[in-house]
């Protein structure tokens, strides 16, 4: 499990408690006891019109079906919420529970956009998320 791999997971667990199909994609490397922090995606663009990339005032990063092998439809990375995980818990929902399924990984041109993307968006970010975001491997 690395920065910038995307998975899939049948049962991911959002801020209201409610329970979802989602991919979401790593956007750390953990240190220590550190979390995974991870951003969820979503291909409902609800018809709006989205430049490729940074989109910083609706807080997301567009990337078109075709430009990203494991987004074969087009999918907006939600940079607004930030979740969470232990490597404990992503592990045993691996390895264990079966219901993680790794579906790629993101260039690292794209990984490093997405990053600069959210490092337009610093305010909205707690300051220990954007620490392990942005600092170098």
């Amino acid at each position: 499990m690395a920065r910038g791999a995307v998975y899939y997971h049948p049962q991911f667990k959002f801020h209201d408690n409610e329970t979802g199909v989602k991919r979401f994609v790593i956007l750390n490397e953990p240190r220590g006891d550190e979390p995974f922090l991870v951003a969820k995606t979503t291909t409902n663009l609800r018809n709006r019109q989205h430049a490729i990339g940074c989109n910083p005032a609706q807080r997301v990063f567009y990337v078109p079906s075709g430009n990203e092998m494991p987004f074969p439809l087009d999918t907006l990375v939600q940079l607004g919420e930030l979740y969470e995980f232990s490597t404990a818990d992503l592990m045993r929902a691996s390895l264990q529970d079966k219901i993680l399924e790794h579906k790629g990984e993101l260039s690292a041109l794209t990984m490093s956009q997405l990053v600069n993307c959210l490092k337009k968006l610093k305010n909205d970010i707690p300051e220990a998320y954007f620490q392990m975001i942005t600092r170098r491997s």
